[in-house]
């Protein structure tokens, strides 16, 4: 409840059993005495009233409320004119805060300022204080939104494990400056310790930033910064990271991202996308969480951007770090698009454009130079309840401006193609029964031709292009290259079905199956480079989608690329998903994805995750991830939670394997929160947690 302003000019009442008055103004009160002003409510067994100075003093049972306090004692003094008064002896109780306690005296000097000495305090239920902050003194101002304590120590189930001379606090909502609790990781592998102290500064409400000093056993002394900012127009975050001697490598090593966002108005926007790390292992060895395309390259984005009811205008600077010896993307310096965007409608003839400069930098490789592409061309969507057809044209233009080739290429190569599809479908529909539910079933049969003639490519360059893999999506997909410097000759008929399965009342959606293929009228010429085979099958592979919502929380998600010339799975994903709340979860991934030129799975991986409450609080968690193609396990998280009105701890393990010929690295992670006070190490934990379980959630 928010606390509401303080009005002196309140009425006052009085109720008691008895009472005397004399001639200066004095009530005696006693017997069930109730003093009621506004929001403020004072009860006791007796009370001592001045009516000229209107000043009241208590005693026996004192109960005190108002909208931020409810105190209980054995004396109490007040004056009802402003907030001031005194307890003696108290058991007060903070509503805002969840909180409550004991204090020798609770002194209000003013209506924003609060003191209290021999201080008991905790977010724990009555009954069951299993942690408890103990201060000498603690002064709150709620005009300032802060507190002081002193001599401040803090207990977890009667060991003590902080002490503080000094502390300040906030308490409300609003952020404040001061040091946050430790991070705290061992890592068993290197028998190194990593402590990061956070010292978090609130330079003003849109701005702020944190300091963490940080010490590596095993490397040495590091600073990481990170600061956020934001304004009526823009938001951005910048985070850094530097260790100057790395006593491993014998290196400093650093990191750096920045990202910005700016409305410049209703139309106009831009963004900053800036990376920088000093080397591919920087994230792995400084505790980040992993993800293999940080160890390859860092992007560089700038873009800008124009968009109205019908034309979006995007410029954009794209460059990379690279930090393996990978051949990298091409720089694009500039990248500019323009496209219509305007409204679509359903049987009537409809437009579309999308054009495209870029220029393509590359110190070390030929060739360089800009490409401009144009495609423009018509639709018209003829669409029912139940069916819909639509006829599609494009015409295809790519200009290339090279500025070094190599030998057999033309500095200005060109080419035109006309792109024509035909997509149609069906909705058909009838209502059945699963399970004692009533269902609505669905058929949708799709047919999707597409047509594209031949024109000879090798003497383009092939600046960003590559070939999509290959799934049900790409059954309806005009191209099956990505970008345009590859456009594929086509002559080719798509059949697709789907089924559902939903819902009568609800409309949930219980399956959806797809399945379909391509049967080609023509072998594919058009190929990535001029060496490779091209294509001449008579069908596509058959591409199937799944996805099932049984009863009791069940779910089951597959996809699969089936090969029906070596008869087998060419790629095959498949998820099984117990979920019943952030602390009921479990799920089986499978997935690989197999070679037939090879003989042989390209990957092979099991993994099984989950959450699971055990009883009295408490909770397993843990993640098996294993390559079952070279039988070794890539990482293993096992874990034990508690969690309860007031505070939670988590024990996790790990052991992580980068590559498969590495050695695994080990750490221990220990969170310990107390709610309502502070939490070591949950921004890390929670963190690991995420993208190690499928579907973890941390309980707010």
């Amino acid at each position: 409840m928010r606390a509401q302003p303080f009005d002196p000019d309140a009425p006052i009442e009085l109720e008691a059993d008895r009472a005397e008055f004399d001639r200066e103004g004095i009530s005696t009160l006693s017997g069930e005495v109730e003093i009621r002003q506004g929001e403020r409510s004072l009860r006791a067994d007796r009370a001592r009233y001045d009516q000229r100075n209107q000043k009241v003093e208590a005693s026996g049972a004192v109960r005190y409320r108002d909208s931020t306090l409810e105190v209980g004692g054995e004396t109490a003094r007040l004056d009802l004119r402003s907030l001031y008064g005194s307890f003696e002896e108290v058991r007060y109780r903070l509503p805002e805060q969840h909180a409550h306690g004991t204090a020798a005296r609770i002194t209000r000097q003013e209506e924003n300022l609060t003191s209290m000495e021999q201080v008991r305090y905790t977010t724990c239920d009555p009954g069951r204080i299993d942690w408890q902050l103990r201060a000498s003194e603690i002064r709150v101002n709620r005009e300032l939104r802060m507190g002081t304590a002193r001599n401040v120590s803090v207990w977890f189930r009667r060991v003590p494990l902080f002490y503080f001379p000094y502390l300040a606090f906030p308490v409300t909502d609003q952020r404040m400056s001061g040091f946050l609790m430790p991070d705290i990781r061992l890592d068993l592998a290197r028998g190194a310790t990593d402590i990061a102290v956070p010292y978090y500064w609130n330079m003003a409400p849109n701005y702020d930033a944190t300091i963490t000093p940080r010490i590596i056993s095993q490397r040495g002394p590091m600073l990481n910064l990170g600061v956020r900012y934001l304004t009526a127009t823009s938001r951005g975050e910048l985070e850094t990271g530097y260790l100057p001697d790395d006593r491993l490598l014998g290196t400093s090593r650093s990191m750096l991202q920045f990202r910005h966002h700016t409305i410049f108005s209703d139309r106009w926007s831009g963004a900053v996308d800036f990376n920088y790390v000093s080397d591919a292992d920087y994230f792995l060895d400084m505790g980040e969480s992993y993800n293999p395309n940080t160890t390859t390259h860092q992007e560089r984005r700038l873009t800008l951007t124009y968009r109205d009811r019908n034309w979006q205008l995007s410029g954009m600077l794209l460059g990379y770090q690279m930090l393996l010896g990978t051949a990298p993307p091409y720089q694009k310096l500039p990248q500019i698009g323009l496209r219509y965007i305007g409204r679509q409608r359903d049987n009537s003839l409809n437009y579309h454009l999308s054009t495209e400069y870029i220029y393509f930098q590359d110190d070390a490789r030929q060739p360089t130079g800009s490409r401009l592409h144009a495609g423009a061309g018509v639709s018209y969507p003829l669409r029912t309840a139940a069916t819909f057809l639509i006829p599609r044209f494009t015409l295809q233009h790519t200009l290339y401006q090279l500025d070094s080739t190599p030998a057999g290429m033309a500095p200005t190569p060109t080419r035109t193609l006309p792109v024509f599809s035909l997509d149609g479908g069906l909705f058909l529909e009838r209502v059945t029964g699963w399970g004692g539910r009533t269902l609505l079933q669905t058929l949708e049969p799709r047919l999707f031709y597409l047509y594209v003639p031949y024109r000879d490519q090798s003497g383009l360059p092939n600046f960003d292009t590559s070939a999509y893999t290959f799934d049900y999506a790409q059954l309806f997909r005009e191209n099956r290259f990505t970008n345009v410097d590859r456009i594929s000759d086509a002559n080719q008929l798509s059949i697709g079905l789907t089924t559902r399965l939903l819902e009568s009342g609800s409309g949930l959606e219980r399956l959806a199956a797809s399945i379909g293929q391509i049967a080609y009228f023509g072998e594919r010429r058009v190929t990535l480079y001029p060496d490779a085979a091209t294509e001449g099958s008579a069908s596509s592979d058959t591409a199937a989608e799944l996805a099932l919502r049984l009863p009791n929380h069940w779910s089951l998600d597959s996809s699969l690329i089936w090969d029906p010339r070596s008869e087998r799975s060419r790629r095959l994903s498949g998820r099984l998903q117990y979920r019943r709340g952030p602390r009921h979860l479990f799920t089986i991934d499978y997935r690989h994805q197999y070679s037939p030129s090879q003989n042989s799975y390209r990957y092979r991986q099991l993994d099984i995750s989950g959450v699971w409450e055990l009883g009295g609080n408490w909770h397993l968690l843990g993640r098996w991830n294993h390559d079952l193609d070279a039988e070794q396990t890539r990482e293993t998280l096992l874990g034990l939670g508690y969690d309860s009105c007031c505070w939670a701890a988590r024990l996790v393990g790990r052991e992580f394997r980068k590559e498969s010929t590495a050695e695994p690295d080990r750490a221990i992670y220990v969170n310990l929160e107390l709610k309502g006070l502070s939490s070591i190490n949950g921004k890390q934990i929670d963190s690991l947690l995420k993208d190690g379980i499928l579907g973890y959630s941390p309980l707010e």
